[in-house]
């Protein structure tokens, strides 16, 4: 028996894999909350996560899973990508509803190169004066 979270991971991978923005909006609660290293602060609502996810799907090359861990309505999914010639090595922590869809994802991103180049690509990409 497959579970929400099973279900969620599947389309999880194809949107990431295979660029598909379209799968955003199905995947994620409206009363979601972001926590990222770009941000000072967690940002709520839907229409942000998917802007922002949206715009790292773009900005990371050579983006691939190398683990990941399921717990209930809790993922780890641990993760290698390059900004230029900058590696990042991150995890994503998502937290899911009873229907599977994100209510809560954290970003943790080393080392603090990779960082500043992805928080300025950011800023730049959505025109953020202050993230």
């Amino acid at each position: 028996m497959t579970t929400p979270a099973q279900r969620f991971l599947e389309t999880w991978h194809v949107c990431i894999d295979e660029k598909r923005l379209d799968l955003l909006d199905g995947l994620i609660a409206e009363d979601t909350v972001l926590k990222s290293p770009i941000f000072w602060s967690p940002k709520p609502g839907k229409p942000l996560m998917i802007t922002v996810l949206s715009t790292v799907i773009e900005i990371f090359e050579d983006f691939t899973y190398t683990g990941e861990w399921l717990k209930s309505h809790e993922l780890i999914l641990e993760f290698d990508c390059r900004i230029g010639d900058k590696r990042l090595k991150g995890i994503d922590r998502i937290t899911l509803d009873d229907e599977g869809r994100i209510t809560e994802l954290e970003v943790l991103v080393r080392p603090l190169n990779g960082l500043m180049v992805f928080a300025g690509e950011m800023r730049e990409r959505l025109k953020l004066h202050t993230l």
